[in-house]
């Protein structure tokens, strides 16, 4: 995909996204931004926080930020947003101002004025500015980035390096050419080269394997205030995106770490696993005393992050740095896989999920290639909606397993074929991960879990999922689909309905939406025994009744004067709809439902039968699908897996039995129930490492 196509396909998104959400353009830029920058590492979870205003001759302006729990570090968001059809350029000039208006944002708001009154309390920049005051003081390194649908005209891509309040800043342009580049590459992220020549000379190593040219294997030493240095550098920019979620999410310090540099510095190698990482390239020098690696393209820490992060804290210290420990004595082996660009976007999440089997980072964590997604993914490239007045045709809704598939599926259409693809699979109908897992989470009663941001709610979602698909994948099915799309509808539905109510504002509309239609099913569960909402007649007719959206609308302003209600604990209410207690304070509130509304629910045992029915269905599917995969591998393979199993003690003898079975094919075929037993063993053993 060239340049031109890459930046009209992201205008042509944020105009859809902003039309069907009835939003302005620059609002949806910003959080078109703010997902690509978190889908290539660059941000935790982003809140989008839009501000622009004067003190004294001083300009003020800021449309986002992500506090990175991994290594403490505070991004800032500012757009510059053109919207012209051909790309306009920008200069040192332009990002100076930006910066600039960035920088000014945070020092006022270090000094207290902008929550002192001359922001309205009800808008995000109050809250977030009195949080910044208490944040200050733990905030490791303040990163801003300007992110434009033009091209800068200089080549840097980042500014040196200042500081702000004694806490280092680094500042970082991205372009419409950056995130291009970003997009083509194999990972999605954008290039990171570690020069380790700055970190105190080459990494002497050893090389420990290497496969047919797709993998090299190196055996590192990296002095512990090395790799604490390269940390403070890049932060957690070097942490693969489950170790970064597991580290976030479950503390970074390890006393028995911190115990072992304080007193036996000089036994740390041997206390210590070590690390292990992924690159994409190396640079290898030869020395009188062997071989040393002087730098790492895309270098990725895939397990050994706490050890990474507490060195860091270690060396770093705080107050004043009176409690930094010295480095100098601590060693660290490394395990540093080196994979081809094309090959590493899909085998360091199994690296990854390998390296971390004796840890706590959970299956859920590796959850992207997940049979679930899969399954979901089929199912929305082969189900039609209904058509709807005024179309003779049903069209899809494009489930995208992963960032990308519905540009690259255009990519080699005929002009013709590309209209009929976009007939087929509208823009506005695309749903991502994150959105399932946002519809999902919302329709359970956790909006406090959705407004975590996209990354935990999924983590968080992933988990339940993982659990469900073991006890029962049936329940996974066509039925279960629909109702996801039928949330989706719902959902934009509610989106675009508050950005129209006098009440509202601007700000805070995803929290509004995730608790109003939390506090929607909460309702019905409550007040109408034996019913619930029939999501099959959204699906049926993709679109929501008005007595639905009018019962939307007044949850909605209730929910938003109970979220900024001038009591509430926190003074930013993103914060403040994070909590628990939030959720238990909207869902404890009376609202009756509406005559209409009551009325329009459905009986729960129609939809048992209907959800019933669905699963039959699916095991159906599964045991044709199951015999069709067995039957199609010659029963030669059989017989050698059966060996491998046995080789490596896998298999109980009932198993090695259901194999030798398997290895008669096509003399004898198994039965459709050994089909499925089969095939359930295969699955295990090539998880187990079998190719």
């Amino acid at each position: 995909m060239t340049l031109e196509e890459f930046r009209k396909d992201l205008l042509e998104n944020v105009r859809v996204r902003a039309e069907t959400n009835l939003d302005f353009n620059r609002v949806e830029f910003v959080e078109d931004v703010g997902q690509r920058l978190s889908d290539a590492e660059e941000f935790s979870d982003f809140e989008i926080c839009r501000f622009e205003g004067v003190i004294g001759r001083t300009k003020l302006k800021l449309d986002g930020y992500s506090f990175d729990e991994a290594d403490n570090s505070l991004a800032l968001l500012i757009v510059d947003y053109s919207n012209e059809d051909d790309a306009p350029t920008f200069n040192t000039a332009d990002v100076t101002k930006a910066f600039g208006m960035l920088r000014a944002f945070v020092e006022e708001a270090l000094k207290g004025k902008l929550s002192d009154g001359s922001i309205e309390e009800s808008q995000p920049a109050y809250g977030f500015a009195c949080d910044l005051m208490d944040l200050h003081s733990k905030i490791t390194k303040y990163r801003f980035y300007l992110a434009s649908d033009g091209l800068l005209k200089t080549r840097a891509k980042d500014w040196p390096e200042e500081h702000l309040n004694g806490v280092g800043t680094e500042f970082h342009i991205w372009d419409i050419s950056r995130f291009h580049t970003a997009y083509i590459s194999a990972t999605g992220r954008d290039e990171l080269i570690v020069d380790f020549n700055e970190f105190g000379g080459g990494l002497p190593c050893l090389k420990a394997a290497e496969s047919k040219g797709e993998y090299q294997a190196y055996l590192c030493m990296i002095p512990g205030i090395s790799l604490a240095q390269v940390y403070e550098k890049y932060g957690s920019r070097l942490l693969e995106g489950n170790v970064r979620t597991f580290l976030s999410t479950k503390g970074k310090v390890n006393a028995k770490i911190q115990v072992t540099i304080r007193n036996q510095p000089e036994m740390f190698f041997a206390y210590n696993n070590g690390i292990a990482a992924t690159a994409e390239d190396v640079e290898i020098e030869k020395t009188e005393s062997g071989l040393k690696i002087v730098s790492a393209k895309n270098l990725q820490i895939v397990n050994g992050g706490q050890t990474t992060a507490s060195l860091a804290i270690a060396a770093r210290g705080s107050a004043g740095k009176k409690d930094a420990m010295d480095l100098t004595l601590v060693m660290v082996q490394m395990k540093l896989s080196v994979l081809p660009s094309e090959k590493a976007g899909e085998l360091i999440p199994e690296i990854a999920r390998y390296a971390n089997s004796q840890n706590k980072v959970s299956d859920a964590d590796f959850f992207a290639n997940h049979p679930y997604h899969i399954r979901l993914e089929e199912f929305s490239r082969r189900i039609f909606t209904s058509p709807v007045i005024g179309t003779q045709y049903g069209t899809h809704w494009f489930y995208e397993r992963a960032r990308g598939q519905y540009i690259n599926e255009q990519a080699k259409l005929t002009p013709a074929q590309k209209r009929q693809f976009l007939n087929q699979n509208p823009r506005a109908q695309m749903l991502t991960k994150t959105d399932i897992a946002k519809f999902q989470n919302t329709w359970k009663e956790l909006p406090h879990k959705v407004s975590l941001g996209a990354q935990k709610s999924f983590l968080y979602f992933s988990e339940l999922i993982t659990k469900n698909w073991a006890a029962d994948e049936s329940q996974f099915n066509e039925e279960y689909f629909k109702n996801i799309v039928a949330l989706a509808i719902l959902f934009r539905k509610t989106e675009a309905l508050i950005s129209k109510q006098a009440w509202y504002q601007g700000g805070y509309r995803a929290n509004i939406v995730t608790y109003t239609l939390a506090k929607l099913h909460n309702m019905i569960s409550e007040q109408a025994l034996g019913k619930q909402m029939d999501l099959r007649a959204i699906w049926d007719k993709q679109s929501v009744s008005s007595f639905v959206l009018d019962q939307i609308a007044i949850i909605a302003k209730h929910v938003l004067v109970l979220l900024t209600d001038e009591d509430r604990p926190k003074d930013n209410v993103t914060e403040w709809a994070k909590m628990q207690l939030c959720w238990d304070h909207i869902r404890d509130f009376n609202i009756p439902l509406s005559k209409e509304m009551f009325n329009s629910l459905q009986d729960i045992r129609e939809v048992t039968d209907e959800l019933k029915k669905a699963s039959d269905t699916q095991k159906e599917d599964n045991s044709i699908a199951a015999q069709i995969s067995v039957v199609g591998i010659p029963g030669s393979e059989w017989a050698r897996m059966r060996t491998w199993a046995i080789e490596n003690n896998l298999l109980i003898p009932k198993q090695l039995d259901l194999l030798k079975v398997a290895s008669h094919i096509p003399l004898k075929l198994p039965s459709e129930k050994q089909c499925l037993l089969i095939w359930q063993i295969h699955n295990q053993l090539v998880a187990e490492g079998y190719k």
